[in-house]
């Protein structure tokens, strides 16, 4: 059994066991998909953008759905498919237009000395530590809540690879490791440190599968009790 089929039976599972949505987001997508995307259709958004998407993903929009369920409040999904004329930018906070030039990073950053405070402690100017060269390459693709999002690199030596944007709680960009995952994909984490940074990111399939198995433990665990 592929990947795609394998995650398509989890994810039939795990609507029928989570009906009251007890699942974290859950309720946001209802283990709904937006569309299946057509070849034509990915092709088109790689040519405006001068790019190629990571395999993965690719084969997950054409399978499984151009957004919907997964972790967080669910795949955001690519915007301005529909209808050519439509200029995503201005729908969603993602660029499209940095999607061509390389991600940079290969391991974690914070470089909080970016931030400028004035003599009373509050920031002054944070143009630098938000800077979009920081996540260029990388496509948005769900939302974790309170500043957390999860961005798929495309371009760039981490392609395919998911890396989590947290500088609005001031902890930087870092790989979405199974540290990451295990603090935010479990129910009841202990205490997470960001020290991902000395583990490898998790490839697309990997980082939704993890969310996958964990929730469905989840909903299992729960009609135990």
């Amino acid at each position: 059994m592929n990947k795609v089929l394998q995650l398509k039976k989890k994810l039939t599972q795990l609507a029928i066991l989570d009906a009251t949505f007890e699942v974290f987001g859950s309720e946001s997508h209802q283990y709904q998909f937006k569309p299946c995307l057509s070849n034509k259709d990915i092709q088109v958004f790689e040519s405006r953008y001068n790019i190629t998407l990571p395999s993965e993903y690719r084969n997950f929009l054409l399978e499984v759905g151009n957004g919907g369920v997964g972790p967080g409040y669910g795949l955001s999904g690519l915007l301005g498919i529909e209808n050519e004329d439509v200029i995503p930018e201005k729908l969603y906070q993602e660029n499209y237009e940095i999607l061509s030039k390389p991600f940079l990073l290969t391991e974690a950053w914070n470089d909080l000395d970016l931030i400028v405070k004035n003599n009373t402690g509050f920031v002054a100017n944070n143009d630098a530590y938000f800077d979009d060269k920081l996540i260029q390459g990388t496509l948005t693709i769900t939302n974790y809540g309170c500043g957390i999002y999860a961005m798929l690199v495309i371009t760039g030596e981490q392609s395919g690879k998911i890396w989590i944007d947290d500088r609005t709680n001031d902890n930087g960009i870092y790989p979405a490791s199974l540290t990451f995952c295990h603090a935010f994909h479990d129910t009841n984490p202990d205490d997470f440190y960001q020290d991902s940074d000395e583990e490898q990111s998790l490839s697309f399939y990997d980082w939704y599968e993890d969310w996958l198995n964990r929730s469905l433990d989840q909903i299992r665990q729960s009609s135990e009790t």
